[in-house]
């Protein structure tokens, strides 16, 4: 039986908020005391199916 490979393209938009414990860290963009994503978006392109035998 033949497999069925799903492809599927498209884009993602987010809103990263980090805090850092000081300035320097911040500005380096290293090691972030949290991490969230307030926002995402995604928005599918093309869906294509083909058998793969």
């Amino acid at each position: 039986m033949a497999k069925i490979i799903k492809t599927t393209t498209g884009e993602a938009s987010f809103v990263l908020e980090e805090v850092f414990e000081n300035e320097e860290k911040a500005s380096d963009g290293t090691e972030p005391a949290s991490q969230e994503v307030k926002q995402m978006e995604i928005k599918i392109d093309n869906t294509k199916w083909r058998k793969d035998e």
